[in-house]
């Protein structure tokens, strides 16, 4: 049978095939080809036996592991924590190059008059600001999910938890809550994949950094706007968009079609490219 593993304890499978779920072990061959599942991924199984085969990933997160991410939900704080441009956009680089959609909700819009919703929607992100004191604004959230895998990330003190509340609240039960936020009687917390929405929302307590190991050129086309635009650029295949000359990047930068902050961010990130050099970014 084939179905999707939506959670792992102790060398148990769960896997779920439309609303049944089956318990299972990894095959011993899994284990000589240290192939290693993980939760999000597609699995053939037998029934009260092995997990035999992992289906091609389309992709995956290594902190912490999980695959076939369809989007991620960036929470980033307008004030309290101050609003970081820098954060936002390494968050964008990892998440577009490894192909996942980004949706940007800016929160604690209550609290500020500054906004930088446009910017990021007239660069082509989906983007939402909110408050999780203004019900009208978490109500537009809720059709987002639907026949999605979703993960929410973001900056430390964003209000990630607080706005999986705002959203469950909603018309959701208070286990299912607790379930999202990883409260409740549970002493040992996993990564699960839970029902949300008409889709389903990846539950991950470990979930505490962002591993930046691109390289400079897969920086360069990170970037869904990036990736388009390079083709133009005079030397294609390697332009960085940093000192070459006949740039498509930076022609955009100039007629301000790409943002300078953005640009300018990008190019803080090239200082932390490169092939060997890894980075992350901490947040809970």
């Amino acid at each position: 049978m084939r179905g999707q593993l939506i959670k792992i304890i102790a060398g148990q499978y769960s896997i779920r095939v439309n609303n049944d779920v089956y318990i299972v072990r990894a095959a011993g061959k899994l284990r000589l080809n240290k192939t290693s599942p993980i939760v999000g991924d597609i699995v053939e199984f037998t029934p009260n036996e092995f997990l035999t085969k992992i289906y091609p990933r389309k992709n995956f997160l290594e902190r912490p592991k999980v695959a076939n991410i369809d989007q991620a939900i960036i929470v980033t704080s307008l004030v309290e924590p101050n609003y970081s441009s820098f954060l936002l956009n390494k968050f964008l680089a990892i998440i577009e190059h490894n192909e996942i959609k980004p949706i940007i909700l800016f929160t604690k819009s209550d609290l500020t008059n500054e906004s930088h919703l446009n910017e990021y929607l007239n660069q082509g992100y989906e983007a939402y600001e909110i408050s999780n004191n203004n019900l009208e604004s978490i109500k537009v959230l809720k059709n987002i999910f639907k026949n999605k895998l979703s993960v929410f990330t973001g900056q430390t003190g964003a209000g990630k938890s607080s706005t999986i509340n705002s959203i469950a609240n909603l018309n959701l039960k208070t286990d299912k809550i607790s379930k999202a936020l990883g409260r409740g009687k549970h002493t040992t917390r996993v990564v699960e994949i839970i029902d949300w929405f008409g889709g389903q929302l990846i539950d991950t307590p470990g979930f505490s950094s962002l591993e930046f190991d691109l390289t400079k050129l897969q920086l360069s086309r990170a970037y869904h706007d990036f990736e388009k635009a390079s083709q133009k650029c005079k030397f294609a295949r390697s332009c960085i968009h940093n000192k070459e000359t006949d740039c498509e990047i930076k022609r955009l930068v100039e007629n301000k079609t790409i943002s300078v902050t953005r640009y300018n961010d990008y190019i803080r990130l090239l200082k932390e490219a490169s092939d060997e050099k890894n980075s992350s970014i901490n947040f809970g």
